[in-house]
C-alpha cells in the first residue's frame, strides 16, 4: 500500500484485496454509542442481539442493524479473541439465520413494512440489507470454519442477480450503469451509502473466493459510482440520493460518505475518490454545518412549490 493511502486508512477498517477479512471497512466501534445512548429506543435480547423500536412500541430485529452491531463485536473479537463477543456472534448469526428467507438457490431479508419515504409497498428486499449480511456471513464462515455460511453466501450472492422489476434491487439505467437500490422504488433513487455498503458485500466475497463472476460485478460498480459520483455532489455538500436531492446530515458527511470516498480510493487508486473524500471532508466546517441544517428545512419545501405549481 502507498504511503499516502496508509495514511488515510488509519481511521478506516480492514481496506484490502487481502483473502482473510479484518474488521469493517468502515470501523464500525465509535457506534457502540448508538446502542449505549438507545437512539434506536430498542433492548437487546437474552442473547445480546440488538432489537429496535418500529415507533409503535414493537420491538424487532433488523437485518442491518444486527449486521452493524456484529461488526463491532467482530472487530473486538480480532483483538482480543474474547469467547464471550464470539457468544454474541453466535447469536446475531442465529437470528439472521432465523429470519432470512430461503428458496433452492437464492437467500435474502424481507423487509415487511411499507416504506413511505420512497413509497415502496412490501414486501421487499434491499441492496444493503443484503450487502452488510453478506460481509458478515464470509466473516463468520472465516470465524468458524464452517462451510455451511459460504454456501449461505453464495445464495446471498446469487439474489444480486434479481431486477426490480422481479422483486430484487438490481437496477441498470440508460447508460448502461449497474446500480443496487437499497431502496428499490418505482422511479430510480440511487441511494449513495446503501450502494457502496452491497458494494462492500461482493468485495468481501470475492477476496475469499476469488469468483471472477463476482469480481466483473464489482468492476461493474465501481464504473458506475465513477460515472455518477459528481451527482451527489451539491458544491458545499453530499447528498444522499438522486432522487429526492437531500443533504446528508452531519454524521452521514463525517461518518458514512467521507470513509466510503477513502476506502474506495484505496481499494481502486482512482483519484476521482480522493477527490470527494477531501472536498467532502474540507466542507465539514461550522458555517456549512450551519447552513446545511438551514438547507435540511428550506429544500424540500421549495422543491414541494416547484411541484405544485408545475
Amino acid at each position: 500500500m502507498k504511503e499516502e493511502n496508509k495514511k488515510i486508512a488509519l481511521s478506516l477498517g480492514d481496506v484490502s484485496w487481502n483473502n482473510t477479512l479484518g474488521i469493517y471497512y468502515i470501523d464500525m466501534r465509535p457506534s457502540i454509542i448508538h446502542y449505549t445512548d438507545n437512539i434506536y429506543d430498542g433492548k437487546f435480547d437474552e442473547n445480546g442481539v440488538p432489537m429496535i423500536n418500529d415507533g409503535k412500541g414493537n420491538l424487532y430485529y433488523s437485518p442491518v442493524n444486527i449486521c452493524q452491531y456484529s461488526f463491532i463485536i467482530h472487530a473486538k473479537w480480532l483483538e482480543k479473541r474474547n469467547e464471550k463477543h464470539e457468544q454474541i456472534l453466535d447469536a446475531c448469526m442465529n437470528i439472521l439465520e432465523r429470519i432470512k428467507t430461503e428458496t433452492k438457490s437464492t437467500v435474502c431479508w424481507i423487509q415487511n413494512k411499507y416504506n413511505k419515504r420512497y413509497d415502496i409497498k412490501a414486501p421487499w428486499v434491499g441492496a444493503m440489507d443484503q450487502g452488510q449480511a453478506l460481509s458478515f456471513y464470509i466473516r463468520y464462515f472465516q470465524l468458524t470454519n464452517n462451510e455451511y455460511y459460504l454456501l449461505q453466501a453464495e445464495k446471498i450472492v446469487a439474489f444480486f442477480d434479481l431486477n426490480v422489476e422481479d422483486g430484487g434491487f438490481k437496477r441498470i439505467d440508460k447508460n448502461g450503469n449497474l446500480w443496487y437500490e437499497e431502496y428499490p422504488s418505482s422511479e430510480p433513487s440511487y441511494v449513495l451509502n446503501g450502494f457502496i455498503f452491497a458494494l462492500y458485500g461482493l468485495i468481501d466475497f470475492y477476496r475469499v473466493t476469488n469468483d471472477q463472476k463476482v469480481k466483473k460485478t464489482i468492476d461493474s460498480c465501481v464504473s458506475t459510482i465513477t460515472n455518477n459520483i459528481h451527482k451527489y455532489d451539491s458544491g458545499y455538500w453530499s447528498y444522499y440520493d438522486q432522487l429526492k436531492k437531500e443533504l446528508v446530515r452531519f454524521y452521514y458527511q463525517k461518518n458514512i460518505h467521507v470513509p466510503q470516498m477513502k476506502s474506495l480510493y484505496i481499494l481502486t487508486n482512482n483519484k476521482i475518490f480522493d477527490k470527494y473524500a477531501q472536498k467532502w471532508e474540507k466542507n465539514i466546517k461550522p458555517i456549512n454545518y450551519i447552513f446545511v441544517k438551514l438547507m435540511y428545512r428550506i429544500l424540500p419545501r421549495i422543491r414541494r412549490l416547484v411541484l405544485k405549481f408545475k
